[in-house]
């Protein structure tokens, strides 16, 4: 059966609930035909016909094999007009209201405002009238209430099966939106971090052109001077090496750094302090910047994220000192503070310039890891001389200290 409804979608509306409107209208018709025919009623024929046309327009419209031309407020005018017809004609048999209980359920789910509930109370005074001329206002009194009560069960319970169904339907619409949203920022996800590793290449190229690239360049022009002079002026000459090695150093100096940074920054076995301490060092080595460290004696095991933020914001505080602060010390220091995780670097250079407020594609980046963690960065003046930069961050929830 369910890959039949897969196969033929509109075979879906063959259900319990749809097969129960015409099954009610045949139990209806059967007895009242029979009666008709058994005793060869003169109205027997439009009694067939008045039947013929209820369970036809209550198959197409449960069924919904094609959608119905007819709007509900007909459909239902029409139904009701053959059930009166049925009604008025004799013999008069008054089980034909029964019909009134697939239509309220029809009324209801059709017409999702209060219109079909007005069309029930029609069905209501129908019924009334017809048993009170059928038979009696003893019978109308105690037979009409029942049948209006069930008008109004019938109603409520088909139009709260109806919303419930279109609530599902919604819910899996919003639902398979959602896997195709998670599907998109998925893909989006990726070209993202394809972009940034992208971007990162070309500003370490960039770096190691502008640094290595310079350094290199102007080497070879101080060799080629001091080939020429030699012979004719060999302390001119002798400068000139000394200068080249002084360019070769600084240019190795650089490029162990650039190496540095495309290492992994930090493995999952390593702990934060592990790898601060050896960036430090390495940095230390690479630069004959004295490197200063102190870290709190017990730190707690912070999510990677926060890992990586202190890490990439030491690593390019200290890449400023470097390039910008002239300065032969740094202190690097980590702890914890009033429930914050604070990284501050502090050097003896040159303090800060006077655009100090413009922020770079590193400090930007810093201040943008720091920002997604609930945290801030500052830059301001050593008091020591020199400037200072710091990084807090809000204890992560899951920390014990």
């Amino acid at each position: 059966m369910k890959e039949l409804i897969e196969r033929y979608p509109p075979l879906k509306a063959l259900t319990f609930a749809n097969l129960s409107g015409v099954l009610t209208t045949l139990a209806v018709a059967v007895p009242s035909l029979y009666d008709y025919f058994s005793t060869t009623h003169e109205y027997r024929w439009i009694a067939l016909g008045l039947y013929f046309m209820i369970v036809f327009f209550v198959a197409v419209r449960q069924f919904a094999f094609v959608d119905s031309p007819l709007p509900a407020s007909i459909y239902i005018a029409i139904q009701t007009v053959l059930v009166v017809s049925l009604l008025a004609l004799p013999p008069h048999h008054p089980y034909v209201v029964i019909l009134f209980f697939v239509l309220s359920a029809e009324a209801t789910t059709l017409l999702y405002n209060r219109g079909g509930y007005y069309w029930i109370l029609l069905f209501a005074l129908i019924t009334t009238f017809f048993i009170f001329l059928i038979e009696g206002s003893q019978a109308a009194l105690y037979s009409a209430p029942i049948y209006i009560g069930g008008f109004f069960f019938f109603g409520v319970f088909a139009a709260s099966t109806a919303r419930a169904e279109a609530a599902q339907k919604e819910s899996q619409i919003l639902l398979q939106e959602l896997r195709e949203a998670h599907e998109k920022l998925q893909v989006y996800a990726a070209q993202a971090e394809e972009l940034a590793v992208s971007e990162e290449r070309n500003r370490l190229a960039r770096e190691m052109h502008d640094t290595l690239g310079h350094r290199l360049t102007v080497a070879i022009v101080q060799l080629e001077g001091a080939k020429r002079l030699v012979k004719e002026n060999p302390e001119r000459a002798e400068e000139m090496v000394g200068t080249v090695h002084a360019q070769m150093r600084e240019g190795l100096s650089e490029l162990r750094s650039a190496v540095a940074t495309l290492r992994e920054p930090l493995q999952a076995d390593l702990s934060l302090k592990s790898a601060l301490k050896a960036l430090g060092e390495n940095f230390q080595a690479a630069t004959n910047i004295q490197v200063e460290m102190a870290f709190a004696y017990k730190l707690p095991d912070f999510p990677d994220e926060y890992r990586v933020a202190i890490y990439r914001a030491a690593q390019e505080a200290l890449t400023n000192v470097q390039r910008h602060a002239k300065a032969d010390k740094v202190r690097m220091t980590l702890g914890i503070e009033d429930g914050e995780i604070n990284l501050t670097l502090r050097d003896n250079g040159i303090g800060l310039p006077g655009n100090a407020d413009k922020l770079g594609f590193g400090l930007r980046g810093i201040q943008e890891r720091a920002a997604q963690l609930g945290g801030r960065m500052r830059i301001e003046a050593n008091p020591e001389g020199g400037a200072q930069i710091c990084i807090c961050l809000p204890l992560p929830k899951t920390t014990d200290r």
